[in-house]
């Protein structure tokens, strides 16, 4: 490609040779530069970028306000979620209007966009500077895909830190649990409490469950769509990402939590008669373009005359058990819960992967990189059953074997002894005797205790210690 810049009056103008088109010569010329060298510059990016791609392309004078509502009256509906857009118009009003809209797409340079992110990242989270990095990445792909400009300066701008992979994530304690299901056993949101915390569901996917979702016979439920609030109305909408459509196992106990559930509604539906709620009114929006008004009478979540419970109730819930348990609660903490239950107690990951419908197994594994104690001591457990060791301890007398049994009554009232597999008993046991005592599938170090004529170990806490599997040195 060859290429030439003239004055043409008091401007400079490039003109270049695009070679024949249909046996005709074609060429393309742009004037309006103030200097000689501006046009050699301008003409120089376009017959590199001609080189690289074969596509000819000039910076156009469209502002980024005109790209961004092109795009959201001609591209948004058609390929994005109703959620997402109206998360681009509350960005767009609040950061991008002003500091973007009057420019032109290609006078919107990469250093500008950086230092525009740096400013925002002192005032707003790492989260929420994510969503406006990503909306700026969108609507400048869709003014380079135009061919509005020659090259897309969020190209060079790094993203910040996902912080999906900086959150600490909370997990509820038993004792935690139990104070929460204490405090909200008279509420509710009891049900949701439950149904979270046996599968994982989000929040909007809870309270979108019907019972036509719940499959009995295999023990799973069917998560299909989500309840949003979207108009002034409630919404089922589409699932957060393919992946989000599954199926989720569920226990026996769980089973029959929602059946004896069910049960409860039918006689709640009997008590109430005329004042029962038997139809509840949500518009359906889950394909394309649909926006249908439709009654659901199969709700799991409901009040006790049948009216619908909806995702605004985490809010009441997160009020009550911060107050009254002393819990820093959100609806979210349920699920990461649930899946720091799984992969402690060695779930597969990519069953977790399956049952919480993440799109990235690397969201998967998140739960698998803060390894609790009891992951530790069961994976040591493991270690210890499969590997053997020709001596564990080691004293003035040479090695001495670690040797397991059953702890049994001796003769006497105040003895304790070892029964060994081949039928031997150990020498009497005394308070201050190491031992490692096989608990919850693990085995923990402690002492023998004995206090008012009573047996025990140190820092464990059973009814009796006789019949315990132990190991003692011999």
């Amino acid at each position: 490609m060859r290429g030439s810049v003239r004055l043409k009056g008091k401007t400079w103008s490039y003109r270049i040779d695009l070679g024949k088109v249909g046996g005709k010569r074609k060429q393309a010329e742009k004037s309006g530069y103030k200097t000689e060298r501006e046009a050699l510059k301008a003409m120089n990016e376009v017959i590199y970028h001609y080189n690289h791609t074969g596509e000819y392309i000039e910076n156009q004078k469209f502002t980024f306000q005109e790209n961004y509502d092109q795009f959201i009256s001609e591209e948004a509906p058609a390929t994005r979620a109703y959620a997402t857009i109206q998360k681009y118009e509350s960005l767009y009003r609040s950061h991008l209007k002003e500091e973007f809209g009057p420019s032109y797409v290609y006078q919107i340079t990469t250093s500008r966009i950086r230092e525009f992110l740096n400013a925002k990242s002192q005032t707003y989270s790492q989260e929420y500077l994510k969503s406006i990095y990503k909306a700026l990445n969108v609507l400048f792909a869709y003014a380079y895909r135009n061919k509005r400009m020659k090259k897309n300066p969020m190209d060079e701008v790094d993203p910040p830190p996902d912080p999906r992979h900086q959150r600490e994530y909370h997990y509820l304690t038993r004792d935690e649990r139990e104070s929460i299901q204490k405090r909200i056993s008279t509420t509710n949101v009891q049900v949701a409490y439950f149904i979270a915390i046996n599968t994982g569901v989000r929040v909007s996917e809870c309270f979108a469950l019907c019972w036509s979702d719940v499959d009995f016979q295999h023990k799973r439920i069917h998560i299909n769509k989500q309840l949003r609030f979207e108009d002034r109305k409630w919404c089922f909408t589409p699932l957060k990402t393919k992946n989000s459509y599954r199926y989720i196992e569920v226990t026996d106990m769980f089973i029959g939590y929602l059946r004896a559930l069910q049960e409860q509604q039918a006689e709640s539906r009997v008590l109430y008669g005329e004042a029962y709620c038997h139809e509840n009114i949500v518009w359906d929006r889950r394909e394309k373009n649909q926006d249908e008004r439709i009654s659901v009478c199969d709700f799991i979540n409901i009040k006790k005359n049948g009216a619908m419970l909806t995702p605004n109730s985490e809010k009441f819930m997160a009020k009550i058990i911060r107050q009254d348990c002393g819990i820093q609660f959100k609806f979210h903490n349920l699920r990461h819960t649930y899946a720091t239950i799984l992969a402690e107690n060695g779930a597969h990951p990519r069953f977790v992967q399956q049952q919480l419908g993440h799109a990235k197994f690397e969201f998967t594994l998140r739960y698998y990189t803060h390894v609790t104690d009891k992951m530790g001591q069961r994976a040591m457990s493991i270690v210890e059953s499969e590997i053997g060791v020709p001596f564990t301890l080691g004293g003035k007398h040479g090695p001495v074997t670690l040797k397991e049994g059953i702890l049994v009554p001796g003769a006497s009232q105040n003895q304790i002894l070892v029964r060994f597999s081949s039928g031997q008993y150990s020498d009497e046991l005394h308070a201050g005797t190491n031992i490692e005592v096989w608990l919850d599938d693990h085995w923990v170090n402690s002492q023998l205790e004995r206090n008012n004529d009573e047996w025990s170990f140190d820092g464990v806490k059973v009814c009796s210690i006789i019949g315990l599997r132990v190991k003692i040195a011999v």
